[in-house]
């Protein structure tokens, strides 16, 4: 019996996932490119995940892997047109991910930046405004600052010296992140 009730309750929630709302496209904005995704949970929430690339400051070096997840809170839907539906969102979230950040280093008194690999966890805050057509189609635009820390290995090879620097590990402030207060645009197919 307890098999069978876990299993009905089971069924009852992939058949409430599979009703509601969903979308998928994808991201473009300053730090890089995302694969999105958007489920609505009821007709004053949703949850947003992306997985993709981060390209951070460092548009010639090696891009970054980032996940990000958010849980927004649609505060208004203004009525601006006949046709289609306006949403104005803002909710908090959190991504981890590995990504090419500046770290600052020290050899022989003098401060030097190196742009190093390493892990990233943020905490992010999502803010946007998006436009669903009659037809299948979504538009946003938003802003998705994160603030976090950056951990690297603390090694690199250095191109101008031709020396093998090795600083040591270190954390630091996530300064990638503040690049989400440049605005992304998000086409997404709703389904």
């Amino acid at each position: 019996m307890r098999k069978f009730i876990i299993c009905f309750i089971g069924i009852i929630l992939s058949l409430g996932l599979y009703a509601q709302p969903r979308a998928m496209g994808v991201r473009v904005g300053a730090t890089g490119l995302d694969a999105s995704y958007e489920h609505t949970i009821n007709g004053t929430r949703f949850i947003e995940g992306d997985l993709g690339l981060d390209f951070g400051y460092n548009v010639n070096g090696r891009p970054g892997v980032r996940v990000t997840g958010t849980y927004n809170f649609i505060w208004a839907r203004p009525n601006w047109t006949i046709q289609g539906s306006w949403a104005l969102f803002a909710g908090p979230g959190i991504t981890v991910g590995f990504v090419d950040d500046i770290v600052p280093y020290e050899i022989a008194g003098s401060i030097f930046g190196h742009y190093d690999n390493g892990f990233m966890i943020a905490a992010a805050g999502h803010v946007g405004l998006e436009y669903t057509f009659d037809f299948p189609l979504q538009l946003c635009i938003d802003l998705r600052p994160c603030f976090g820390i950056h951990v690297n290995d603390g090694k690199f090879y250095d191109k101008e010296t031709g020396i093998r620097v090795d600083y040591g590990g270190k954390v630091g402030f996530y300064d990638n992140g503040l690049l989400g207060f440049a605005p992304s645009l998000s086409v997404r197919y709703c389904f």
